[in-house]
């Protein structure tokens, strides 16, 4: 066989072939610096950041423990429901053939059934965990509990940049972790985590505008569209606050962003904002149950008050607000930190949360979740401004926030509350509520095509049995006869459900008959199955 001349041989190893070859042998890939792997980088972050890595590892336990042990509780089962619903039609439908999901007289959807009294961010974050793992009690609290943890990890660093402190991110950071209300939402699945995240990003948003960094405006306008559909009424308290401090650095001569970098991106959130208010009909939620309605005008001065108890006891206690004035006093205007004009961008969100909030026809302690981190921010500003004079007297403080309430004693229910070992009980043992009391009964008693009446959390009953189901929020006179009637207390229709159950079968279980199926609120909130509470009775036809 001829052999090739030297030019044919370089010919031959010059193919595309080959040297596509040449490029993926191993020497020529250490080579490369762009797939250099550089483990001692990695070293070195993961040192700088050991705190924040040992606070997450802590709470993924406190928030994946026993995550699945307490059923889904009405309003999570709203969730659960819907995002089911989306992985059917493609989007959020109340009606799907057989239940109509509805907590609000069928004031929840339009005509055409599509669902338009909340954001949806939370309903397609659900049916995305339920595409994956399948739907359960613990694919839909998963993403949220995925969420707190990003939450906290985010809120590390923008305390960081904020206060330019290591310190006051590691004490602020540990509050957050350890607070009760933030452990209780992030175990639920609903949109608080989301919101606590958006407004950690829009006041981090904020910041970058201010230093006039590159995507600052990107950063303001995409996590102002996640904090409205998250919950549109936390987006117009933080951004409130966002004008009212940008107008006091305009009164006091301070650094600001310009003008037409904040107004920008507010203009071009509000082309993702408006199409959904004006299809929702969002101004026109209010309480359809008119006994429960609070005249709006009236109400306002008292409700303002309430929710600023609820900060006291839950998330800032009064006492501190000497400690404001402290950092105030002792700031150093030469070092260049602005600690004072940060500590008015922290407090205005939440003054202006809690006014929007004051003239709902609403009032739950939930609608305050995306202040939480907040809250936590001016407590370690004050706690590290303690531990200047006196390291002691702020770990002692510190334990205290932790542990106890005792420096919210000033307010409802005006005992001490150990609230965090309480926690700790409850995701270390076995809860017992009435959704899954009712749920196990129904299951086990029950079949799928039968038709059950109650006056209230119906919604886990059609998530957990798929059975045919009316309850609160509709109007229960029916001429249909019901295989089953569940007359929860302190709930409407009990006169007329109990006319209806003549002639059933009572079936009493052991599961205490407790408002709500325990919800995440802490003023309401059970550590411990209720042993002195009525028991659920089931009537059967």
């Amino acid at each position: 066989m001829p052999s090739h001349s030297a030019c044919e041989k370089n010919s031959l190893e010059e193919t595309p072939v080959n040297r596509f070859r040449k490029q993926l042998s191993p020497t020529r890939l250490m080579q490369t610096k762009k797939v250099t792997f550089n483990m001692e980088r990695v070293k070195k972050i993961l040192i700088e950041n050991k705190f924040l890595l040992g606070l997450l590892l802590i709470a993924s336990i406190l928030l994946f423990k026993n995550l699945d042990n307490i059923y889904l509780w009405q309003d999570e089962a709203e969730t659960a429901l819907l995002a089911q619903n989306i992985l059917e039609y493609g989007y959020p439908r109340a009606w799907d053939g057989n239940n109509i999901i509805t907590q609000n007289a069928e004031k929840d959807f339009n005509e055409q059934y599509v669902w338009t009294w909340s954001p949806w961010l939370q309903l397609y974050i659900t049916a995305g965990s339920f595409w994956l793992f399948g739907a359960n009690t613990f694919s839909a609290r998963l993403p949220f509990v995925l969420i707190g943890l990003a939450s906290i990890c985010f809120f590390y660093f923008f305390t960081r940049r904020i206060s330019e402190s290591d310190r006051v991110a590691q004490i602020a950071s540990t509050l957050m972790v350890t607070s009760i209300p933030f452990l209780l939402h992030a175990r639920q699945c609903r949109w608080y985590m989301t919101a606590i995240f958006a407004t950690i990003w829009m006041l981090y948003a904020y910041l970058k505008l201010q230093k006039k960094e590159k995507f600052a405006a990107f950063h303001f306008t995409l996590s102002s569209i996640l904090l409205f559909h998250s919950n549109f009424l936390a987006y117009f308290g933080i951004l409130g606050g966002i004008i009212l401090h940008y107008l006091y650095c305009q009164f006091r001569g301070l650094a600001k962003p310009l003008l037409k970098s904040i107004v920008m991106p507010i203009l071009t959130s509000l082309l993702f904002i408006v199409p959904w208010i004006i299809y929702s009909e969002a101004w026109d939620k209010s309480n359809p149950f008119e006994e429960y309605a609070l005249p709006v005008l009236s109400r306002v001065p008292a409700l303002f008050i309430k929710y600023l108890l609820f900060i006291n006891s839950f998330f800032f206690p009064f006492l501190f607000i000497v400690g404001i004035v402290w950092i105030f006093l002792k700031r150093n205007k030469g070092d260049g930190n602005m600690i004072w004009e940060n500590t008015v961008l922290i407090l205005s969100p939440i003054v202006c949360t809690i006014v929007v909030l004051s003239v709902m026809p609403w009032m739950y302690f939930r609608y305050l979740i995306a202040l939480l981190p907040l809250c936590f921010l001016l407590l370690g500003l004050i706690i590290d401004k303690i531990m200047n004079t006196s390291r002691v007297a702020a770990y002692s403080v510190l334990l205290l926030l932790v542990f106890t309430n005792v420096f919210s004693l000033t307010a409802p229910p005006y005992q001490m509350r150990f609230n965090f070992f309480n926690y700790l009980y409850e995701i270390t043992h076995d809860y017992d509520g009435p959704n899954e009391g009712i749920v196990n009964y129904l299951k086990k008693h029950g079949e799928t095509d039968q038709f059950v009446i109650t006056n209230y959390g119906q919604l886990p009953i059609m998530f957990y049995t798929n059975m045919k189901t009316i309850g609160f929020g509709q109007d229960l006179i029916t001429t249909e006869k019901a295989d089953w009637i569940i007359i929860r207390r302190r709930r409407g229709y009990q006169k007329y459900l109990q006319s209806l159950s003549t002639g059933y079968q009572a079936n009493k279980i052991d599961y205490p008959d407790i408002p709500w199926g325990n919800r995440p609120d802490p003023v309401y909130h059970q550590y411990r199955t209720v042993i002195k509470a009525p028991r659920i009775v089931l009537y059967k036809r």
